[in-house]
Order: C-alpha cells, then structure tokens, then sequence
C-alpha cells in the first residue's frame, strides 16, 4: 500500500512539472517583443564592465513604464586571458547588433564610456531602428576622423596611469584587467562602498580595439543622422570632463547636461539624477512611441510618477 501511494505522488509530480513551461538555459535572451509600456530604452556598458552595474537605474525607468534592456557585451567574467586571441571588435558587440537586428521597433540607445563605440557602430548600421542617442561619458566619435581619433585625443587629457591594471597584448587588440586600486582611486572614487564590493566580483577583461577603431570611420548620412545627447559626468578621472566637453564642441550634440560630483561610475553614485535626465532625453520622443497615453498626448509629463514596482527589493521607495 506504501508503494502505491509512493508511485502516484511521484506521477503527480511528473505530471506536475510536464505541465510547467520549460526552463531556458541559453546564454542568448530571447528578442525582445515590440513594447507595450512608454517605449524601449537599451543601456550598454564601457570597457572591463558589465550590465550588472546599471541595476540601480533599470528599475528607475520601468517604473515610468518603459521595457528596458541592458546589453552584456563580451567576453565574460570567467574567460581566461589565454583565450580571448579571437576576440574581435564584432565579436565583442555581437549581443547589440544581434538585438538591432532582430528588434522591429525604435528604441533609445544610451551607452556609458567605451560603449560609446559600440552605439555609434550601431547607429551607422541601424540608423532607421534609432529613434537617439545619449552618451554618457563616452567616447564620441566624429564622421571626419576614423574612430580612434578620440581615444588619441582624450590621452592628451588624462594622466596614463593605470596603476595596477595587468595590461595584455593577445591577436590584434590590447586588453586591460584594471586593477583594484585603479577602479577604488579612478573609476569608483565616488561610489557607496557596497557598490564598490560588488565590482570586485564583477571585474572582467576590457579592450578598446584601438587598431580596429583606427580602421573605421562613420558617415554623416547614416550615423550623424541620428540625434545625440551627452551627458557630462563632473570630477571624472578616466574620461576627462574637460575632454568630455571638448569631444561634444568638436561633434555638436543636440543637447548635454552636467552631473557634478559623480566621478565615472555615475549610474552608481548619481543613479537618480541620471535616471531623470535619461527620462528627460526619452519624452522627447513620447511621440514616436505608440502607446494609448503616451502617443501625441502634449500633457504627457504631468502624470508620470517615478516609484518602484510593488514587490520589487525597493518595495515602498520613491526616487523623486
């Protein structure tokens, strides 16, 4: 009789799990659907990061109601040194130009440092799929240089030092593992401490593919055509705010706004501030989405509330 009871649990339980979706265990995400909420914003991190660190603002901006996406470009956290000869520039921005291909919607490209390349790549290629852009602290290319004119110019701006930072030539790219006291001193000076924990187990391997950026050059009918913003990160000490502001006068941008006091790693320090003015950046283009509030509504802003999503982990906390 035990037996019996036994085997019919264990039926159920069979029955049970056959009737649950099933798991998904691919690296690749699904392509996301055509958006339902405000529109579609899509973050990309800078070199030697992660999509892990835009924690703090995604939740700020589906709060609104847009479908976010943080883009998680390569090579991994595991990935050993030895084996990242084959790394190449396109092979680093696949999981973007993957999504911009795949997507059947506009969406808002917004890009921090070293990303700044792989969404200028993007727009020269998917120029129609970009409703803009908004760099933040990033790299700028122009369309009269090849794209590594800015990394020689921003030299210029910086002390070179990268500390502790292992420094790697592997193929045809260099690739930097920055250090400890690099990322406390340099990158993460004005981050809360638990932040800084966090990015010790997140650190990975960055390149900016300086020999492949001097091979590219954008052009103004497909990448200058998109409109851009820039938002300037005050006390940088890796992309210099002075140079920030002079690769936005030598590459006029439609606007830019100062965030003082939020050293590089802004979407940590300066999370809400940040958020605002991507928030800012994506009403202007309220119009273009096709939602039943949102779509050519002129009072639009009034009813936006920024608060967190119920059973959320921030759960009771309102941001503005």
């Amino acid at each position: 009789m035990a037996k019996s009871i036994v085997v019919v649990l264990v039926l159920l339980q069979l029955l049970a799990v056959n009737g649950q979706s099933q798991c998904r265990f691919s690296q690749n995400p699904p392509c996301p659907p055509t958006p339902t909420g405000l529109g579609h914003i899509v973050l990309v991190h800078g070199a030697g990061q992660g999509q892990w660190f835009w924690y703090k603002v995604v939740p700020k901006l589906e709060a609104v109601g847009y479908n976010v996406t943080t883009i998680q470009l390569g090579p991994s956290v595991t990935q050993a040194v030895e084996s990242i000869e084959n790394v190449s520039f396109w092979n680093y921005s696949q999981p973007l130009f993957d999504l911009m291909e795949c997507i059947d919607h506009k969406v808002l490209l917004v890009a921090h440092s070293a990303g700044g390349f792989d969404i200028a790549v993007a727009m020269e290629r998917y120029p129609t799929k970009i409703l803009a852009a908004v760099f933040i602290a990033a790299y700028m290319p122009d369309t009269t240089h090849s794209m590594s004119h800015v990394i020689d110019q921003g030299a210029k701006y910086t002390t070179g030092e990268w500390l502790d930072t292992c420094v790697v030539t592997s193929g045809n790219n260099t690739w930097y593992f920055f250090g400890d006291d690099f990322l406390e001193s340099k990158l993460y000076q004005m981050c809360p401490p638990e932040d800084i924990a966090l990015m010790h187990t997140q650190k990975r391997l960055g390149s900016f593919f300086y020999n492949e950026m001097a091979e590219m050059k954008l052009t103004d009918e497909k990448y200058g055509s998109v409109d851009r913003f820039y938002i300037v990160t005050g006390d940088d000490l890796t992309i210099s705010t002075d140079y920030q502001y002079v690769m936005i006068n030598n590459f006029p941008v439609k606007d830019h706004k100062l965030i003082e006091s939020s050293g590089h790693e802004i979407m940590l320090s300066k999370s809400s501030e940040l958020s605002a003015y991507i928030l800012d950046i994506a009403i202007k283009y309220s119009s273009y989405f096709v939602t039943d509030k949102a779509a050519g509504d002129a009072t639009w802003p009034s009813w936006v509330e920024m608060r967190a999503k119920p059973y959320s982990v921030l759960h009771g906390a309102w941001w503005f």
